[in-house]
């Protein structure tokens, strides 16, 4: 392959989306800047959209194994897991602080993503939370035109999000500035985002209703100075609520609401005809480009320890599965257990016919961990 053009590879691994202690004494200030950067630049990014047509897609993969099991789409399921911020920056004040997540998802292939959350609450700086998240694609050969091999190279995206949470009564805001970088082989490309979400936290009940406007921003540096960008904006919205005397937690999350018509329109389509020779004309109706919206997630919480999760995800289900058979693509589920200091997750997620993938999740808590003991004499 010959490096001197734009490099145009497809997101293979997103089909369907196509104890430090600082005193920081101006957090109001820096909150400001980040809520009037990102709304600064929303009118501007309304027509973001699906399928690929997009730069710095992977800002919307999920990040961790709960995420992934409720169907990939989620703001409001927080129950003090740390890594939600990423999902919705408001949900730092509904977390647990000093707790320190791992996660692991193998795509296909070579192609694996790791993605590390941390949340800390300070005396006068509020609650503050860092993530970073890193996807490698692997090598490739080098070639030339004639196909001669001439080396290898690799491919990897990287994001680094700093969010900040308050809490207002039984309301919380938040934001998140998100430093995005992606490569491959000698060209880069590099770009600035903004989160900005909110939620209700009921103060006797399980329940939260969130929004979220997340990935509104700009381009620093392009791998050519013919590209075009496009920002990944995707607005959200949800509610979760668990009835008082049932073990089930449940979400409903609507997400790329800028855009009412996100259907995939696949050209292989066109020409179709019948047995007669008669045009095939399959239009898209309303239910169906309304239903794309949609996620449904679900914990069963078996015990303050132990749940199980279950997703489904209705646009993965109409873009991936097979007309003929669709079995459980758009599905997801997984599992939590806590064990003391320590919080293990799993996910699986259906993509296609031919298997799913896998997540995994630990998350630590290090208050506990770094906890003195008491010596008594």
């Amino acid at each position: 392959m010959k490096l001197d053009t734009k490099p145009n590879i497809p997101n293979p691994i997103n089909p369907t989306n196509h104890g430090l202690h600082l005193e920081l004494k101006i957090p109001q200030f820096i909150m400001r800047k980040l809520l009037y950067s990102a709304l600064l630049f929303l009118p501007f990014l309304a027509n973001a959209q699906l399928g690929g047509s997009s730069s710095f897609d992977y800002l919307s993969l999920p990040t961790n194994a709960k995420q992934i099991a409720l169907g990939a789409y989620n703001i409001t399921a927080s129950a003090q897991d740390v890594n939600m911020f990423l999902a919705n920056p408001a949900l730092l004040a509904d977390s647990l602080q000093e707790k320190l997540s791992f996660s692991f998802h193998p795509y296909y292939a070579d192609a694996k993503a790791v993605s590390l959350a941390y949340a800390h609450e300070f005396k006068k700086a509020g609650v503050w939370g860092m993530g970073i998240q890193n996807i490698g694609y692997g090598d490739f050969e080098l070639t030339d035109a004639s196909g001669a091999v001439l080396g290898s190279f690799d491919a990897n995206e990287l994001a680094l999000t700093i969010s900040h949470g308050r809490k207002i009564k039984h309301f919380a805001l938040g934001a998140s500035m998100k430093l995005a970088q992606s490569n491959i082989a000698n060209y880069s490309s590099s770009g600035l985002f903004f989160d900005v979400g909110g939620a209700f936290l009921h103060p006797t009940k399980d329940l939260r209703i969130g929004w979220a406007v997340k990935n509104a921003g700009f381009v620093l540096s392009s791998y050519t100075d013919t590209e075009n960008f496009e920002a990944p904006l995707d607005v959200q919205v949800g509610f979760t609520f668990k009835p008082k005397k049932m073990p089930l937690r449940v979400s409903l999350t609507a997400h790329h609401l800028q855009e009412f018509d996100i259907a995939y329109d696949d050209p292989s389509d066109d020409g179709k005809t019948d047995a007669l020779g008669n045009p095939i004309n399959e239009e898209i109706t309303f239910a169906d480009k309304l239903s794309r919206h949609f996620v449904i997630g679900g914990e069963f919480v078996i015990s303050k320890n132990l749940n199980a999760r279950f997703g489904y995800n209705f646009l993965r289900r109409r873009e991936l599965a097979l007309d003929n058979r669709q079995a459980t693509t758009g599905f997801s589920y997984g599992c939590m257990l806590r064990i003391k200091k320590m919080e293990f997750a799993f996910s699986r997620s259906a993509r296609f016919i031919g298997g799913g993938v896998n997540a995994f999740t630990l998350i630590l808590n290090t208050k506990e961990f770094f906890k003195k003991k008491r010596v008594i004499e």
